[in-house]
């Protein structure tokens, strides 16, 4: 009997199913993986519910960690770190895989090559079915990055480092310097949070999380942030917040949100030569009015993040190492399903807005 399958989701008939399929012969320098745990993140919802759209049918899910069962080829594999991948190392690898050939992996941005491979977001068929984190097994193409989960993160948050982590590595990467500044970030969903933690390590003088959940925002001071602001309240409860600053302003400002208004709200409160990085906003939305003089007179720059590139990646894998014990990102995950039970989980994700759902292959 077959032990290896996926649950695959139809956008045409909205249903997830499930389907058995033998594992494929590995090819070059292949890398299977025997998935352990896979969370839902965001832009998964928004697929399943209809908001973004995906080839179909398709393996949702690309947080994922998992063990190597088989390596193709007979040289030795490495991980982005140097170190020989076997057979049994708890690994978690890049959302991409890309070709060094690539201009734009030459530039830095490997996540915007011209050949890119994406897991969870690619079509399944009967050659490329083994593609995504909601399976029993997951095959890693060359030009995947791929790490060693550290023993001191947790295997069950350690999913969330190669797609909320590496992000928001991203976006401190785009800043000048925390050192000394005053940080705004709209959102506290996972993405949001992680910020705050990471700016907390890197002398940032204040952090300030926005989000309109007053649940979520009782959850930053968790990771971080020293002040909180409901975006449905009063403009001046945010700007009694910068008139504690020399610049009357933040000069740093994190969209995470994907939200029209906050990203407006983020220009109105920057302080001059304040910086901008948006990064929520990957599902189409109307154009922002934005004012030129605003931008000129105050100095701005804005700048847009989307995924992120090896060097990222490197950088959450050792983050959540370092900090795993100084910030609660086990509460990230707020309910567990099997991996039969993924339309379950989705359902539940829908419904309830958790911060995580997390999936388990107990298939063995």
């Amino acid at each position: 009997m077959c032990n290896s399958y996926q649950m695959l989701f139809d956008d045409q008939k909205h249903c997830i199913y499930k389907e058995e399929t033998d594992l494929p012969q590995l090819k070059g320098q292949e890398v299977l993986v025997k998935i352990k745990y896979t969370t839902l993140c965001g832009s998964d919802i928004h697929t399943y519910t209809g908001k973004r759209k995906e080839p179909s049918p398709i393996v949702l899910g690309h947080e994922i960690v998992g063990e190597i069962v088989g390596i193709g080829g007979e040289s030795p594999l490495y991980d982005l770190k140097g170190e020989v991948l076997k057979k049994g190392d708890f690994i978690t690898w890049t959302i991409f895989a890309a070709k060094e050939q690539d201009e734009y992996f030459n530039q830095g941005i490997p996540q915007k090559s011209r050949d890119l491979f994406k897991y969870g977001h690619v079509k399944a068929t009967s050659e490329n079915v083994f593609n995504g984190g909601l399976a029993t097994h997951c095959v890693l193409r060359e030009g995947t990055g791929i790490l060693k989960v550290p023993s001191e993160v947790s295997p069950l948050v350690a999913p969330l480092i190669n797609c909320a982590g590496a992000t928001v590595m991203s976006a401190f990467r785009l800043v000048d310097t925390m050192k000394g500044k005053h940080l705004l970030i709209f959102g506290a969903g996972v993405l949001g949070l992680l910020a705050s933690a990471v700016a907390k390590t890197l002398g940032t003088a204040s952090i300030t999380v926005a989000d309109i959940d007053e649940e979520r925002l009782s959850k930053a001071p968790l990771f971080g942030a020293d002040f909180t602001y409901n975006s449905k309240a009063p403009k001046t409860d945010l700007s009694s917040i910068r008139a504690n600053f020399y610049k009357q302003g933040f000069d740093v400002v994190i969209d995470m949100s994907g939200a029209h208004s906050a990203m407006e709200l983020g220009l109105e409160f920057s302080a001059i030569g304040a910086q901008n990085i948006w990064i929520g906003g990957v599902t189409p939305m109307k154009p922002i009015p934005i004012d030129p003089e605003q931008i000129i007179r105050k100095l701005l720059t804005i700048r847009g993040m989307h995924n992120y590139n090896y060097q990222d990646f490197i950088q959450a894998v050792s983050f959540f190492q370092q900090h795993s014990a100084r910030f609660p990102f086990d509460t990230f995950i707020e309910k567990q399903f099997d991996l039969t039970q993924t339309a379950e989980a989705f359902e539940y994700a829908v419904k309830h807005h958790p911060f995580r759902v997390l999936i388990k292959n107990e298939n063995e």
